[in-house]
């Protein structure tokens, strides 16, 4: 199986890439710069640079993979959300037209938003006994 990895070098694709050779796959890691990849890690993994907003590159890069795992990248554009919609539209294009099966989406998308982005319904036989959880 080939296991490609986004932000191999963030607080969780770096964890992820461990788990998957300490499985005994060599993954393939998908990232936008090469050199910031440790190098203790480099001789475990297939190094393929990439930009997780442009749609062609994701493409090339997971040409022939069976499983992906994906961390919505940050994005410095003036609305995150238009990052977001990008990188999301990259995965979908690469998805499609390699025919990847298995995928694992993880976002923070609203993440920034303590109460989330739309109202809740919850009945009231169906809340917590403390009403303090919606403001954790």
């Amino acid at each position: 199986m080939t296991v490609a990895i986004t932000t191999p070098t963030g607080n969780v694709g770096r964890h992820v890439v461990r788990l998957v050779v300490q499985a005994g796959l060599r993954p393939r890691v998908l990232l936008r710069h090469p050199s910031a990849l440790p190098s203790d890690v480099r001789e475990y993994v297939d190094v393929v640079r990439v930009d997780q907003l442009d749609a062609n590159s994701v493409v090339d890069a997971t040409e022939g993979i069976d499983a992906l795992y994906w961390v919505d990248p940050l994005t410095s554009l003036p609305d995150p959300l238009d990052g977001y919609r990008s990188a999301t539209e990259s995965l979908v294009a690469a998805v499609r037209t390699n025919g990847i099966r298995r995928v694992v989406f993880q976002s923070s998308v609203g993440a920034e938003r303590r109460r989330g982005w739309a109202t809740s319904t919850v009945l009231p036989s169906r809340r917590p006994p403390s009403t303090s959880w919606a403001s954790t």
